[in-house]
């Protein structure tokens, strides 16, 4: 690995060690630190370990994606990819799906168009996951959940239709594009295959092999985010009682912190602290604490696991 290799991921690394810094540092430190002693660290570690065991499912989804379109590709590299994709994330937000794409490319020799296709494939059905998500919450906590959801995300919504309509009107079209491409571009020409390339990718949900195994992927890879949270709920006394329908819930909190493009995925301590202490009238600094610990242990996750799997797939992909 050369040199520029080696301060590319520095870099990334130092910038998530960086963001955790810039973020704790306008915390109390005195009440985060005093409940920080209290936690079970067993749980974050539990945590931390499903954190990664989500990634190598995203992995498997993956090849299971590409396998119709007749590329077999590396479990080990699909991974790799993958979780340094998330360690980029922590530089420049969203920027990670198209460098474990790039990545993947280089080592399994998988057209770039055809891999940017699947993730794009991917970002919906997580989409559709949260809003499964979401709703089973709502189901399980239907009293505490309600008025949070309607207030800050329907209401919205109602307000916008607008929004509504452009995003519905932009999926519709995109699907129709994707099963139209080949008409509409043929066969020949560089524009023509990029396109195809990237349409075979979207169109590669509907066209697996696997179906049931695929639906499985996806459910477990949510399965292991709704884990994450429920061991970091037990790590603490304070928010134990919770038990796995709070767990739920601040999976939701989490996600729609996610969405907010904000580096790292750091939005989401606002919206765990603001759902815990909304909703389930818990004390801001145990709701801060809660989010910190989840915010940091996952960051910290990806800086470890993340550099790991940057160097491996530098050297697999050194020209």
């Amino acid at each position: 690995m050369d040199k520029k290799e080696i301060v590319k991921y520095l870099i990334f690394a130092a910038l998530g060690v960086l963001i955790i810094y810039f973020i704790q540092k306008n915390i109390k430190f005195d009440d985060f630190i005093s409940n920080l002693k209290k936690a079970n660290i067993f749980y974050v570690v539990l945590s931390t370990a499903v954190g990664v065991l989500a990634v190598f499912i995203r992995a498997l989804r993956w090849q299971l994606m590409l396998k119709p379109m007749g590329y077999e590709t590396s479990l080990a590299n699909a991974y790799h990819a993958t979780m340094s994709g998330y360690l980029v994330n922590l530089g420049i937000p969203r920027s990670g799906e198209v460098s474990r794409c790039a990545m993947l490319s280089k080592s399994d020799k998988v057209p770039l168009n055809v891999l940017v296709g699947t993730v794009l494939s991917e970002r919906i059905l997580d989409v559709l996951m949260l809003m499964v998500v979401i709703f089973s919450a709502v189901f399980m906590q239907f009293d505490l959940l309600y008025g949070y959801v309607y207030n800050n995300l329907l209401v919205k919504f109602v307000n916008n239709p607008t929004a509504l309509i452009i995003v519905a009107a932009v999926i519709i079209l995109l699907i129709i594009f994707a099963f139209k491409a080949k008409s509409i571009f043929g066969k020949s020409g560089k524009l023509g295959k990029l396109f195809l390339g990237f349409f075979d990718g979207i169109k590669s949900v509907f066209t697996l092999q696997k179906p049931w195994l695929f639906i499985a992927y996806t459910i477990g890879i949510w399965v292991c985010y709704w884990m994450m949270t429920y061991f970091i709920l037990q790590a603490f006394d304070f928010s134990a009682d919770l038990g796995v329908s709070g767990g739920l819930s601040t999976l939701v909190f989490s996600s729609l912190g996610v969405i907010v493009p904000a580096p790292a995925g750091s939005a989401t301590l606002y919206f765990i602290e603001l759902g815990l202490s909304q909703i389930y009238s818990m004390d801001v600094s145990n709701a801060t604490s809660i989010a910190i610990v989840m915010f940091s242990s996952n960051i910290a996750m990806i800086i470890l696991a993340g550099t790991i799997s940057y160097i491996i797939m530098a050297k697999r992909t050194k020209a």
